[in-house]
């Protein structure tokens, strides 16, 4: 097999491009990929646990911890206690977040759907059979 035909290669090289294409974008906002990202899940569902985060990210408890304490300390997150269990903190968007939502949004939307729109809806969808059963969930 020749070097340019290894899976984790082709992988990591596409994963660089797109990265790249992200980091161009949200470089105005001081926010690394990752908090970038953390920010898009709680777009998506805010005031969640860490652990929900960690699952829906998946990333490891204490990656996502040391995320949202510099997300927190630039203003971004705020962690509260949660209502139902005090021994649970969760986390939730700040003004400034919530002001930045739209144009966070558009960038995700961009560069996201610069790749997407390579696939057909079935090419997407056989995509992604073929990177869940390559990560085991099939």
């Amino acid at each position: 097999m020749l070097f340019r035909e290894c899976l984790c290669f082709q992988l990591a090289s596409l994963s660089r491009s797109i990265s790249r294409s992200y980091r161009e974008r949200i470089a105005p906002y001081g926010l690394t990929q990752a908090q970038f990202f953390m920010l898009i899940a709680l777009y998506e569902e805010d005031g969640v646990l860490p652990s929900r985060l960690a699952e829906k990210t998946h990333l490891d408890r204490p990656t996502v911890t040391g995320l949202i304490h510099r997300l927190e300390r630039d203003g971004w997150v705020a962690r509260r206690l949660d209502p139902e269990d005090r021994r649970s903190l969760r986390v939730f968007l700040t003004p400034k977040a919530l002001e930045h939502r739209q144009a966070l949004l558009a960038v995700y939307d961009e560069v996201n759907g610069f790749f997407l729109q390579k696939f057909s809806p079935e090419e997407w969808q056989r995509f992604q059979d073929f990177l869940n059963r390559l990560r085991g969930e099939e």
